[in-house]
């Protein structure tokens, strides 16, 4: 059956960016060793000396903000490394923008003229998202990219026409950030009508980072295994009904145990579990869902009727608290509902992944179940 065909809207959001998991990555790769680890990862190379590293992170100018994860200088290279737990298609709009500012902070602080007649010369930019979340990648792919071109609207007119098709997503099972394609300086002066070339590009290079995903770059990278593992331990026990702080302490204690992340973990312990209870904020994605539901539930009711409608809305904000690893006492709670009904919509959603709100709603309906 098809998937939550709603799922796109979480992506408008950015309150989602403060998930525990954002923040966790942040905190552990935010040490140059360990970054310089899964750069070398990353770019298949083996540089040594975390000292070349330079953090280069410009804090508040992202995203009506929001600070970026990670970003850095090393070898001549620009990197933004981000984390995400929810799929965002605009992912290169804002890389664009927090790059606009690096280098124009860059230029400042090397005295750089852009206005004389020498081509200045500027670190390489590489733009790398590394995502964990529910929702798979197309085709349940390792690796796909993200073209800030894609956003971009053709205007009809006698001037401005292309017969090109949308560029779909770059899909494949692994690919090296440092398998960058840079034309040649005589394909760059060949013309060709403006219509069918944007003079803007960002790419955003999506690796999935669930634990059994991109299983060579994790062997090349310990750390990002062990935090891919230390994700996946706490999903798992979340979606079993255990609350989050102890659902969190738990797996915590359990990868110290099997030397998992053990030096951070001993050491920032209390740390790792007050991040996960205070970057969730519940009350804001109840907010947010309800706003989109509504709007979800409101088309969906003019065509099925209006109290159809309603409770399809309702399923919909359920069954995306199931997705975000809501335990099932909190979600009956926050939306006043009774839990017993709760844990068997969460049933079926554990049963059957790729069920949509429609197939959940359905399959209630039939067993006389009332929203």
């Amino acid at each position: 059956m098809g998937k939550n065909k709603r799922k796109r809207g979480h992506t408008k959001h950015v309150f989602v960016q403060k998930k525990y998991r954002d923040a966790l990555f942040r905190r552990i790769f935010n040490e140059k060793p360990v970054l310089l680890e899964l750069y070398n990862a990353l770019n298949q190379t083996d540089y040594d000396d975390a000292d070349e590293l330079i953090f280069y992170t410009i804090d508040d100018v992202i995203y009506l903000g929001y600070k970026n994860d990670v970003s850095f200088i090393v070898r001549g290279t620009l990197n933004l490394y981000e984390h995400q737990s929810t799929l965002n298609p605009n992912m290169p709009i804002r890389g664009l923008i927090y790059f606009g500012k690096q280098y124009e902070s860059y230029i400042k602080q090397n005295n750089l003229n852009i206005y004389g007649k020498k081509l200045l010369s500027l670190p390489f930019p590489q733009f790398v998202i590394f995502y964990n979340g529910v929702e798979p990648l197309e085709d349940d792919k390792d690796y796909m990219e993200l073209h800030l071109s894609d956003a971009f609207e053709y205007v009809g007119s006698n001037h401005l026409t292309t017969d090109a098709a949308p560029r779909q997503p770059v899909v494949t099972t692994d690919m090296p950030v440092s398998d960058i394609d840079v034309p040649d300086s005589a394909a760059q002066n060949t013309s060709s009508p403006i219509s069918t070339r944007p003079c803007l590009e960002c790419t955003a290079r999506v690796y999935n980072i669930n634990y059994g995903h991109n299983q060579e770059l994790m062997a090349r990278c310990r750390t990002l295994e062990e935090y891919s593992i230390l994700i996946g331990r706490i999903s798992s026990k979340v979606r079993t009904g255990i609350p989050l702080e102890q659902a969190a302490d738990t797996a915590v204690q359990e990868c110290i145990r099997d030397g998992i992340l053990q030096d951070f973990l001993i050491k920032h312990r209390s740390e790792v579990v007050g991040m996960l209870l205070e970057e969730f904020d519940m009350d804001e994605y109840i907010k947010m869902e309800r706003r989109d539901s509504y709007e979800d539930g409101h088309e969906d009711g003019l065509a099925m009727g209006l109290a159809e409608g309603k409770r399809l809305e309702q399923l919909h904000i359920i069954h995306n608290m199931f997705q975000e690893n809501i335990p099932a006492q909190s979600c009956a709670k926050l939306l006043d509902k009774d839990v017993t009904f709760i844990s068997k919509v969460y049933s079926l959603c554990q049963a059957h992944p790729d069920w949509s709100d429609e197939d959940l709603y359905h399959a209630l309906k039939e067993k006389w179940i009332s929203l």
